[in-house]
């Protein structure tokens, strides 16, 4: 489904962008046929530190990306071949005076799975392709590099983790996916609120045993919120934890104070929003309604 390309983007970026320019929805011309992906190495940049799938990378790179739920269809090859000469056509046209080699152009094609069927399609078309690891192969295409890259299948390494992410993949390999995020500080920081948000049985298992080791867990809800949604994430989180990040006045106006008291409790919400704005909220009668009487005496009490 379309809404996975901003959430995949959203992941990448991070991973590559000090090395690639990433772009999006890029046409082809005038027709509308855009490409998912192009990543245009920058000229002033280190060479890029990659030792996983991303190593493979070209000067200019074409992704055609399909979301989980999507399978590939039959044809997808010849669409593929078509979509990237017509960007590489675009990109060749904006820089007249600089030819690039062939070579160093290259065309994705990325699923969360590439069955059978769909790679002797790709046989038939390019005669032939080479594997270069589980998950990912390449075969030449017209002077330029084609890449077929099976999501499900790739190892769980700090580049293949954007994929990972957004894929639907077994329960084993999503607690892979979440142990590698909880043993390195600067993966948890990056994507931990995401693996929280997507993957929650199999972080909550991870953060368990991170939590009974001793090791404090710090995560970012706010790039997954920002891009699911407040209600997607609090079923996913629980609010507790999503109290943590945005505070309790926004989830209470995203669900409302009485499911919040129902949740925390009363104590939690007159403890972190006030006893005042609290009665504000939600009316002295539904609030007294909702303590025991040992609370309400000492609402009172904190009160006059």
């Amino acid at each position: 489904m379309r809404q996975w390309h901003p959430v995949f983007a959203q992941l990448l970026r991070p991973a590559v962008e000090a090395y690639y320019e990433v772009q999006t929805t890029v046409p082809v011309g005038d027709a509308p046929r855009e490409a998912d992906f192009v990543l245009l190495r920058r000229t002033s940049a280190a060479l890029p530190p990659f030792r996983g799938l991303w190593r493979h990378l070209t000067t200019w790179n074409i992704l055609e990306f399909k979301g989980p739920t999507v399978s590939p269809r039959r044809g997808d090859v010849d669409l593929l071949l078509e979509l990237g000469l017509g960007i590489d056509r675009r990109l060749r046209a904006q820089q007249p005076r600089r030819p690039l080699p062939r070579e160093q152009v290259s065309f994705w094609y990325i699923a969360n799975h590439l069955g059978r069927r769909f790679l002797r399609d790709v046989d038939q078309v390019l005669a032939g392709r080479e594997s270069l690891g589980p998950g990912l192969w390449r075969s030449p295409g017209l002077g330029r590099l084609v890449f077929w890259v099976s999501t499900i299948d790739l190892p769980v390494e700090e580049d293949s983790l954007p994929l990972h992410l957004v894929g639907r993949e077994p329960r084993a390999t999503e607690r892979e996916v979440a142990r590698l995020v909880v043993e390195q500080p600067e993966l948890q920081a990056r994507y931990g609120g995401w693996v929280a948000s997507l993957h929650p049985a199999a972080w909550k298992e991870v953060e368990a045993m991170a939590r009974s080791a001793g090791r404090g867990l710090q995560i970012d809800l706010r790039p997954a919120i920002e891009m699911l949604g407040l209600e997607r994430v609090l079923e996913q989180v629980g609010i507790d934890r999503v109290i943590e990040a945005v505070g309790i006045g926004r989830v209470i106006e995203a669900v409302g104070i009485d499911r919040v008291i129902d949740e925390v409790g009363p104590d939690r919400v007159l403890e972190r929003l006030g006893d005042k704005e609290v009665v504000r909220r939600m009316g002295l009668d539904r609030l007294l309604a909702s303590l025991s009487a040992a609370e309400r005496r000492e609402l009172k009490r904190r009160l006059t």
